[in-house]
């Protein structure tokens, strides 16, 4: 050893950083594979290299590169560079950085004597005097890259000057790599950066260079590794070489985390880097992972927590309660009929005036809600270089005809391109919606997830899949004829930066394009406006569960992932999923952005959604009263009375509306006397007060949803309240009927049929 280096094996030493066999591994390693001691201690998983430098640094007497910059009036000056060609550089480990006033030549290298580099500099700019300072191989290599990137983007004319300041400052404030900015911001290709990089470092390209051979998937090694740390990282260490060589496949090949976390469990190992995309990557591990993935999205949150999964209908203690009900009701009826019937009608009509109460009380508290009403002011007070990576789940199936929408919709988002993370989910069997994506040509930030075929086929399952690829801090669902308001990503930012730490999920607003189509689309934007105008801010003032609606949901993705992801048996699985977070003691808040979607025309349609809607809300409560003392000690008791009086309010309501109908009018048109022991006195009131009250404030509360967006022109249409209602208990009925007879079935909602589809059509085609 030298001089320096026995120095250094004794600071080491001596700060119990190494051991002396530790080093002595680390020496010999450097010199069997005539690499840096650096390097050879990082491949043992010893020490970072930059740790190291700064040890080195201090027994030489030399800054580091980051301490150099540090320094007052010291900056990186690209020109010298361009006077030597990148491959020179890389080989030879160095990069100049700067020239000094009195002609010295500040270059930047792994090790404290590189001979042939300062040789080459002093031949180069005619100077006998240079200064080293210390940089880590990867280090010195992004240099390399950046500087030769800017000089071939520049002369290609690619970007201009500012532009290119503009990225090198996102650069440094967000630590997002130059290259994941570039292609974010669209100044230049995925396939042709990588390209440039391959170049710049004399990498090979996965699928593009015939020289590569991928080895044997050496699978045993492969599932060593966190899956959703290849995800976030973009690598896969995938077969070897030889017995000293791994071939790790890297979108980023500067990442040192990629490193750590391969020496980690591979200490000593050499690395043979091979250039992929960021699709190359995702389609790799998704074939690798595709079953253990899809076996996770269906079967993960039944097999850790089978209490609150919706794939058991119902429980022993639930089934041996409802028999023990049905008994109770015969032997009352053959014991006293009239009796038991009034009793029946007297439980009936009270809890619908409890119902009715609430939902007036919820109205009246939504009606004054303020919270989360983020103003625009603070929208453009936003740094767009502080925003983080967003994830967005768009699931597909069968509806082709809604894509060009949905890429409009995402171009529209005020939110950085380069921050944006969108993974289409696509069915691997829906051909049609395939082709169809791919024909137009979506931009850089979509990604394609193909779900692979199995039961059940539920929307909640194709999220599940996703779930490991997401990559964002927070994530969003949307559907794909989903028109978001251009700042809803910014104002779900401003709600989770500004509240308090239990906030796990934002709901905006949903609302429809179509809302003046026909007598049904209006009805069904009475209904939502004042769901989400005033039910749902209700709902989260008074600090209740909030039954989240399918999309525009936007999540802590830890959070989420924490929570086990959606439930794939449950057909409303993010009215579950609001619950199941309210129980862990996380709360909802809403925000006043709104997305909007296509309101069913056709009566057809609306029932077949209508009905999957109530049977999503059977399972739900029928998982979330399983165990009432549980549900009751983690929500508290009023939280779990809001729940009951709300979902198992709605279902009940929606179910007794057409009997308690046929028994007025029958009532109106023999006026039988027999009616009268079925009502006592105090009982007819209630029913009166029902009958009128009830569909008054029905029929009112759909007035009051108007004004907030003001759409005045629908007032006259909240008069066929009563009427509406009763198509909800026929999709009721038929809710029951799926419910015992076909419960996982995911009936499918067909998009496409509003005249605003076949307008945009038109319009295209001219």
């Amino acid at each position: 050893m030298t001089p320096v280096e026995t120095q250094i094996e004794a600071r080491l030493l001596n700060e119990q950083r190494l051991s002396q066999e530790q080093f002595r591994a680390a020496y010999d390693l450097s010199q069997a594979t005539s690499c840096s001691l650096a390097e050879a201690l990082w491949r043992l998983n010893l020490m970072a290299p930059e740790a190291f430098l700064e040890i080195v640094a201090e027994v030489i007497e030399r800054p580091t590169l980051k301490q150099w910059l540090a320094e007052p009036h010291q900056e990186l000056d690209f020109r010298l560079a361009r006077e030597f060609q990148p491959a020179e550089l890389n080989r030879m480990g160095f990069f100049p950085c700067a020239q000094l006033e009195d002609g010295t030549v500040v270059i930047a290298t792994e090790v404290w004597e590189n001979p042939a580099a300062i040789a080459t500099v002093q031949l180069q700019f005619l100077t006998l005097s240079t200064q080293i300072v210390l940089a880590t191989r990867n280090q010195i290599q992004s240099l390399i890259v950046e500087s030769s990137l800017e000089t071939r983007l520049m002369t290609a004319r690619m970007l201009t000057a500012a532009e290119w300041e503009a990225v090198r400052d996102t650069s440094q404030y967000t630590n997002l790599s130059i290259g994941q900015l570039l292609t974010g911001q669209g100044h230049i290709s995925g396939m042709d950066y990588i390209q440039m990089v391959a170049d710049l470092l004399d990498l090979p390209l996965l699928f593009r260079d015939e020289a590569i051979v991928l080895p044997e998937a050496d699978m045993d090694l492969i599932q060593q590794f966190d899956q959703q740390a290849l995800l976030t990282h973009l690598f896969l260490p995938y077969g070897w070489v030889d017995e000293q060589t791994l071939m790790v496949i890297v979108q980023r090949p500067l990442d040192m985390m990629v490193e750590a976390l391969i020496y980690a469990k591979r200490p000593g190992v050499r690395l043979f880097k091979v250039l992929g995309t960021e699709r190359d990557i995702t389609a790799l591990v998704d074939q690798l992972y595709q079953r253990q993935f899809s076996w996770r999205a269906t079967y993960q949150l039944m097999t850790h927590f089978p209490e609150i999964s919706a794939s058991r209908v119902f429980t022993l203690s639930q089934m041996l309660g409802m028999y023990a009900l049905v008994i109770a009701i015969f032997w009352g009826l053959l014991s006293n009929w009239w009796l038991t019937l009034a009793v029946l009608m007297a439980l009936l009509n009270l809890f619908f005036i409890a119902a009715i109460g609430f939902k007036l009380v919820l109205s009246l508290v939504g009606a004054l809600d303020e919270l989360y009403r983020i103003s625009d002011e603070e929208v453009a007070a936003l740094d767009d270089r502080s925003l983080p990576l967003y994830t967005i789940l768009i699931p597909v199936y069968n509806e082709p005809e809604v894509l060009p929408i949905l890429v409009q919709a995402l171009d529209q988002l005020d939110y950085p391109k380069d921050r944006l993370d969108v993974l289409l989910l696509l069915e691997e069997n829906d051909t049609v919606t395939i082709e169809s994506a791919r024909s137009i040509h979506p931009p850089r930030y979509i990604r394609f997830i193909y779900v692979p075929e199995s039961q059940p086929k539920t929307k909640p399952k194709a999220l599940n899949y996703a779930l490991p690829f997401a990559r964002g801090e927070y994530l969003t669902i949307y559907d794909a004829e989903d028109i978001p308001e251009p700042d809803q990503l910014k104002k779900a930012i401003i709600a989770f930066r500004t509240s308090t730490p239990d906030l796990i999920c934002v709901q905006a607003a949903l609302n429809y394009f179509n809302y003046d189509e026909n007598i049904l689309t209006r009805m069904f934007t009475l209904e939502y406006s004042y769901w989400f105008d005033y039910i749902v801010p209700g709902l989260q003032t008074l600090r209740c569960p909030i039954p989240l609606g399918g999309t525009s949901n936007h999540f802590q993705l830890n959070r989420l992932r924490e929570l086990g992801g959606w439930d794939p048996f449950n057909v409303t699985e993010d009215a579950d999923l609001g619950i199941r977070a309210s129980e862990r003691g996380y709360r909802i808040g809403v925000i006043n952005s709104t997305t909007f979607e296509e309101a069913n025309c056709q009566l057809g349609n609306w029932i077949r959604q209508r009905s999957r809607w109530l049977k999503g809300y059977m399972q739900t409560w029928l998982v979330h009263t399983r165990y009432p003392v549980r549900s009751i000690r983690r929500l508290g008791v009023r939280k779990w009375a809001a729940a009951q009086l709300f979902m198992g309010g709605t279902i009940l309501s929606f179910i007794a509306t057409p009997i308690l109908w046929i028994i007025f009018f029958y009532w109106l048109a023999s006026r039988a006397s027999w009616l009268d022991y079925l009502y006592p006195e105090w009982v007819l009131y209630i029913s009166l007060f029902n009958l009128i009250f009830g569909n008054a404030l029905g029929i009112y509360l759909n007035m009051i949803a108007v004004f907030r967006r003001r759409y005045y022109k629908l007032i006259f249409y909240s008069l066929l309240n009563p009427f509406y209602w009763l198509l909800h208990s026929v999709a009721g009925y038929i809710a029951i009927w799926q419910l015992y007879a076909n419960t996982f079935y995911w009936e499918k909602t067909k998009h496409g049929l509003s005249k605003f589809f076949q307008h945009n059509e038109s319009t295209s085609a001219e």
